[in-house]
């Protein structure tokens, strides 16, 4: 059977993949959007159509930030993108065709430092412009099988998702994510039980915090890993920031709204870990010089957040190791394109900017990807988004102030300790990969070979990160040349049945 045709699939309905959508909607590709979740606005503005006409008293606990996602979710649902919620794409075959085109894009992306002032306005785009044909296919399961599109070009837009923060006591019953208590507020209108604690460091943290007490749930105490140093260093990119729409702004509004609350803040804490039979029952941390002990019966974790990187790294697109915000982002050129003909990322998979940038991004690549087909010229392209990129100057412009004071300190990135496990599917502890890392083991994925670290059912992502600093911690190597593990497809979970109904074209 023939697969479905498109101009271009869009993977993530989240701000990116909306925003992207509604271009390349106006530039008349035949478009296709693809998304795990069954409502659009990705984790940033999960659920939020539910919420404004169902819940509309938890907007107030949510924010304005999260109600500005309901228009444009709307907008995104009657552009004539052909939405398909409830799509988990598990793998992006590139035919011999189209890998043969060639030119991919050559320029890396800019880091945050390159980015204090935003992208060029009128970067120089390694990609042949031609017809493309449809010699991209998706093969994706939702409710009804496993199915396979065609299409010109991939959008990835798949956002981000919390970093691992493997502290002692992190596998106990009872320690959530700050972004998982989100979640049950946006989805539910759940809140966590008390005694509760935060405890990392990133905007997320003040945020849900502020969130919960908005709520009726006073936290016992917020826990901050933020070194001292880390103050010292972003406050050198302070000037820009105050320049940004709102970002400091926001953070201290929060930060008043805890101390009018009383609720304490430990800035600068050591040495955490969560203690508890059968489930967490106190936090332990040491705070200038001091040793505390918390009670606690819910702990919400956060560490930043880290682009969900899979779908591109299962397609070999080159990858470089941001220093600063410590994790792999993509070689791609201002407009998104990557190193792979026909394939652009945008938004937070593309290196962590916020939902703000993230609707700049979607909206440039597609911009893009119209001037690739011939929808529009060069002269309309760099006209429609001279404005878009200066509105994503203004949003990058704070992303050095927060990734520098923001930087989770190694001890939060790789246990200390030996007893903490890495890998939570598989219970392999730091010492242990630690040991095989002083043998001389060179990289994560002969690690996996020798301890099935990154074997288990989330393929690495709660470990992978952890263990490619582990082995440059351990070897004095970088990051960057150590690597990342293989990604192959299937990127999730798929059935034997709904692989061979594809090979056999009977889809279903």
């Amino acid at each position: 059977m023939k697969p479905e045709q498109f101009d271009l699939a869009i993977i993530g309905a989240g701000p990116a993949g909306m925003a992207a959508a509604l271009e390349a909607r106006r530039q008349r590709l035949r478009t296709v959007v693809l998304d795990e979740q069954f409502q659009p606005g990705g984790q940033i503005w999960r659920n939020v159509e539910a919420v404004t006409t169902r819940r509309p008293q938890d907007l107030f606990l949510l924010g304005p930030d999260y109600a500005d996602g309901y228009p444009i979710a709307q907008r995104f649902r009657t552009c004539g993108a052909d939405y398909r919620p409830g799509a988990r794409v598990w793998q992006i075959e590139i035919m011999p065709t189209a890998r043969q085109a060639g030119a991919g894009a050559s320029m890396a992306m800019p880091s945050s430092d390159a980015l204090d002032t935003g992208p060029d306005d009128d970067p120089q785009v390694h990609v042949e412009r031609r017809r493309t044909g449809a010699d991209r296919h998706l093969c994706y399961t939702d409710a009804r099988g496993a199915h396979r599109i065609a299409t010109r070009h991939v959008l990835i837009a798949t956002g981000a998702f919390e970093r691992p923060m493997p502290v002692p006591g992190w596998t106990l019953p009872g320690v959530l994510t700050c972004g998982a208590a989100q979640v049950m507020l946006k989805t539910a209108g759940m809140v966590p039980r008390t005694p509760l604690v935060l405890a990392g460091a990133g905007p997320l943290v003040l945020l849900v915090a502020a969130q919960l007490l908005r709520a009726g749930v006073k936290p016992a105490a917020v826990i901050e890993t933020v070194p001292a140093a880390n103050y010292l260093r972003a406050l050198a990119r302070i000037g820009p920031a105050l320049l940004a729409p709102g970002y400091i702004s926001k953070g201290l509004s929060m930060i008043g709204a805890l101390r009018r609350a009383g609720v304490p803040r430990f800035i600068g804490a050591l040495d955490l870990r969560l203690e508890g039979a059968g489930r967490v029952e106190s936090v332990l941390f040491r705070h200038r010089g001091t040793e505390h002990r918390l009670r606690a019966e819910t702990v919400l974790l956060h560490q930043g957040v880290v682009p969900n990187a899979s779908l591109w790294q299962s397609l070999g697109v080159d990858q470089t190791w941001d220093a600063v915000q410590c994790c792999f982002r993509p070689g791609a050129d201002a407009w998104g394109n990557s190193s792979v003909a026909g394939l652009l990322v945008a938004g937070d998979s593309a290196g962590i900017g916020g939902a703000e940038a993230a609707l700049c991004a979607g909206e440039l690549a597609a911009l893009s990807i119209a001037w690739q087909q011939r929808r529009i010229g060069t002269e309309e392209r760099d006209r429609r988004a001279k404005t878009v990129r200066r509105a994503l100057r203004a949003h990058w412009s704070a992303r050095p102030f927060l990734d520098r004071l923001y930087r989770p300190p190694q001890a939060m990135r790789v246990p200390p300790g030996d007893d903490t496990i890495v890998c939570r599917c598989e219970e392999v502890r730091a010492g242990e990969l630690r040991e095989l890392a002083a043998r001389a083991v060179p990289g994560p994925n002969q690690m996996k070979a020798f301890s099935r670290c990154g074997m288990g059912p989330c393929q690495g992502r709660l470990c992978g990160l952890t263990v490619t600093e582990l082995i440059a911690q351990t070897q004095r190597r970088d990051p960057g040349e150590v690597g990342y593990y293989r990604v192959r497809p299937p990127i999730v979970p798929v059935t034997v049945g709904e692989m061979a109904a594809l090979q056999s074209g009977d889809e279903r």
